[in-house]
């Protein structure tokens, strides 16, 4: 039991926010799913999960204990045919011995690396947060075959499924957790259709000054049976130029992702995945996925992990390899096999896991991350994490 004399409230970042984003979770959760008011549309969706996670601390062997309770809401509001916005406010609980230690610190910092400050705490004791923050909120406006959405958004390019070379705006970890928790940007998304399968698309992503923010075009058809673009753009002081297909081969798709960058302050490097994935009889799905990373190396004595450290890569070395196995077991369980493998120090991620549906609205599920290889290599001087969720929607 934690007491109140031992909790420390902080409102001097959001003042008076932090009560007014609470309220609108707990009424928000008791109104309608949908109310009409002359031709405006209000919705609110969202869900509860409980996640535990157990592993090593990195710079010592003490096994470590998390735990988070997470509410998120979906607040959506449409304004006739022209305007639709969206606020997701998620309310987190965390506990456990992680809290306070570096590898809590390190991960919180690569996790959240927008431009906004749009987190604050609500109480904090020994082993114990609770906090609050936007993780989405923007609003679209649509004119004709022109979409504007300005805010904290995603903006998703590529067709990678572990690695996306074109996908600067906002990169996501393959090694993540929680593969599905991807953020975004603050900043402005402008795409028009020029076409019936075609369309250009400008987004500008704010940093603390113009060397940290990104600014990029990208246009994107149909050749034959393939989807086709092309980006190019300044990524926090980069310059880079890319492109991506996605298409079918026989019964498997085929896809593939590529990207030049010219480094202002390093040799310019060339990233690109090629990817094949494929349903089979027996509600069998996989996916293979090979990986060039030129930002890397193959002598891992050269492994730069400043690069992960300050967001701009997930990985270190240069050849990689992602597979994936998913199996409806019955109608209510899914098991999938994940694996990431480093090629050049053959270490490698292997994450098996099972998911339970409980119903229409609630599901549960458990993984393991096994890190193989020798002590000096990329994912073998990673220890073992075990995770475990409950989750409703609504």
């Amino acid at each position: 039991m934690i007491a109140e004399s031992d909790l420390a409230y902080r409102t001097d970042r959001c003042p008076g926010f932090a009560l007014v984003a609470t309220l609108v979770v707990v009424f928000g959760l008791g109104m309608p799913v949908k109310a009409h008011a002359q031709n405006d549309t209000f919705q609110f969706h969202g869900y509860f999960k409980n996640l535990g996670i157990v592993s090593s601390s990195a710079f010592s062997d003490e096994t470590r204990f998390l735990d988070i309770s997470r509410l998120r809401t979906k607040g959506i509001a449409a304004f006739g045919s022209n305007i639709r916005s969206e606020v997701w406010l998620d309310t987190e609980a965390l506990m456990g011995s992680f809290i306070g230690t570096v590898d809590f610190d390190i991960g919180r910092e690569l996790d959240r690396r927008e431009w906004l400050d749009l987190d604050w705490q609500l109480a904090t004791a020994n082993r114990f947060r609770m906090e609050q923050r936007i993780f989405r909120a923007f609003v679209s406006v649509y004119a004709g075959p022109i979409t504007a959405t300005l805010g904290r958004q995603r903006v998703a390019w590529g067709t990678g499924f572990a690695w996306n070379p074109t996908d600067l705006l906002n990169p996501y970890n393959p090694a993540a957790i929680e593969l599905g928790e991807k953020a975004g940007i603050d900043g402005l998304h402008i795409a028009a259709a020029t076409g019936d399968f075609s369309r250009l698309e400008a987004a500008y992503a704010a940093g603390d000054d113009i060397r940290e923010s990104s600014l990029a075009v990208r246009g994107s058809s149909n050749v034959g049976e393939y989807d086709v673009s092309l980006m190019g753009g300044y990524f926090r002081d980069d310059w880079v130029l890319g492109g991506d297909f996605a298409g079918y081969l026989g019964d498997a798709g085929l896809r593939g992702e590529a990207a030049y960058t010219a480094a202002r302050d390093r040799a310019d490097y060339i990233r690109f995945t090629l990817t094949a994935d494929r349903s089979f009889e027996g509600d069998y799905y996989g996916f293979v996925e090979y990986y060039y990373n030129g930002q890397g190396t193959t002598d891992k004595s050269k492994y730069d992990f400043r690069e992960v450290l300050d967001g701009r890569s997930f990985n270190v070395a240069r050849n990689y390899i992602a597979v994936s196995v998913m199996k409806a077991v019955t109608p209510l369980v899914a098991a999938s096999f994940y694996t990431l493998a480093n090629l050049d120090d053959c270490s490698a991620l292997v994450g098996p896991s099972l998911t339970y549906s409980l119903g229409d609205n609630a599901e549960a599920g458990g993984a393991v991350y096994f890190f193989a290889g020798k002590s000096d290599s990329e994912f073998g001087a990673q220890s073992h994490a075990y995770f475990a969720y409950l989750q409703f929607f609504f």
